[in-house]
């Protein structure tokens, strides 16, 4: 097969570009410039109430599911944690939860514990949202189970778009963590502390942090942290 001029060009472009992402992001990594943390570990709240800094939205057309504080001793910061709780899929295909509180930055590292709780569907996935600017428009690094992949994913206007994935070991009922370095220059996603994924996307440039699921997955989160 014969790669026109274009292509290479192309090629070459997206070379040039990941490795610019790689070095700012290892810069970013190296120089560690955040001042701010702020943590979320869900003990303060009270057991099987949603706090009013937490928002649930659905993406689709069905029901969201429902969002709450439960108890789990085996929490990386017992006694609570902030369940997703499955329902009965009837249409809707993601659910989101922002956080009110959280800053509108446009530099940060975000981290979230997650445990799946079960893979009856295909649906056991948990994800980390990174600028959000609403419910219908920010980034997602999502930990698919199911399918065994961790993937970058733009949300815009409804659709989810995944622009990379890799293979990955997600194990149900176990906790596991992802992590987001975000910067001008990109995103760098982990897994488990395990540096995955880097890409750049200048559709949204700031935003706040928020928890995701896919269809009627049961996921448990903790110890949601921004730091910036």
């Amino acid at each position: 097969m014969v790669m026109t001029p274009r292509k290479k060009r192309y090629i070459i472009a997206a070379i040039i570009g990941s490795i610019a992402v790689s070095f700012a992001l290892y810069n970013a990594a190296i120089s560690f410039p955040y001042k701010t943390t702020k943590l979320w570990n869900f003990d303060q709240y009270q057991v099987n109430s949603l706090p009013d800094i937490f928002s649930a939205a659905q993406i689709g057309t069905g029901n969201p599911g429902k969002w709450a504080i439960v108890s789990d001793p085996s929490a990386p910061s017992p006694p609570n944690v902030l369940a997703k709780i499955s329902v009965p899929r009837s249409g809707s295909d993601y659910s989101l939860l922002g956080v009110s509180d959280s800053p509108t930055v446009g530099n940060a590292r975000v981290s979230v514990m997650f445990k799946l709780i079960s893979n009856a569907t295909n649906d056991a996935s948990a994800g980390l949202v990174i600028r959000l600017q609403d419910s219908s428009h920010y980034f997602v690094l999502m930990a698919d189970s199911y399918n065994s992949r961790f993937s970058f994913c733009r949300a815009d206007t409804g659709k989810i778009l995944c622009t990379e994935d890799k293979n990955a070991d997600i194990a149900i009922g176990q906790w596991h963590n992802i992590t987001a370095d975000v910067s001008t220059q990109g995103v760098a996603g982990y897994l488990d502390g395990n540096l995955l994924l880097q890409r750049y996307d200048a559709h949204y440039q700031d935003g706040q942090i928020g928890l995701w699921t896919k269809g009627d997955s049961q996921v448990y989160f903790d110890n949601l942290q921004i730091q910036y």
